[in-house]
């Protein structure tokens, strides 16, 4: 059965969860829905650590830092574990020689929309037998997306 590549989830559309077919991120996208309080997105620190926790080793954090570009913040010891390399501190612009380009686009579309996205796909990384679902989430202060926080999982549906 083909996946779809990529989607973006509007709060708005009352089944949005519905469409993530890892059940973990399908978690994470209604926490982070419910902090979304009638706003937009939420802010980074709507969220505590204990509310994170179960997500921990496949989180994902990263800063705007550029109108085009991302730091990553964290990247969870379970990522490294799956993609054999640790993201944490570095642009995503600079890591496009070991993860690809699509994640970069996709980060801009989340803040250009503040929407998130969820994606199904193989892995952008050098392991590209792996596929992988991500869901990558804008937090928002001031009324502009300054953090993305997400997940990535390895398919349970492969």
């Amino acid at each position: 059965m083909a996946r779809p590549e990529r989607r973006f989830l509007l709060p708005e559309d009352g089944d949005a969860g519905s469409r993530i077919a890892h059940p973990s991120l399908r978690q994470l996208y209604f926490l982070w829905r419910d902090k979304c309080a009638g706003r937009r997105a939420p802010l980074r620190a709507d969220f505590t650590v204990e509310e994170l926790r179960p997500w921990l080793g496949h989180l994902l954090i990263l800063d705007c830092v550029e109108e085009d570009d991302f730091r990553y913040r964290l990247y969870g010891t379970d990522l490294v574990g799956i993609f054999g390399f640790d993201l944490t501190g570095m642009l995503v612009s600079a890591a496009t020689s070991r993860i690809g380009e699509k994640p970069l686009i996709e980060y801009r579309q989340v803040r250009a929309l503040a929407a998130p996205s969820y994606v199904a796909r193989s892995s952008p990384s050098a392991r590209d037998y792996l596929t992988m679902d991500k869901l990558a989430l804008p937090l928002m202060e001031g009324g502009t997306v300054n953090k993305i926080i997400g997940a990535i999982y390895l398919s349970e549906s492969g």
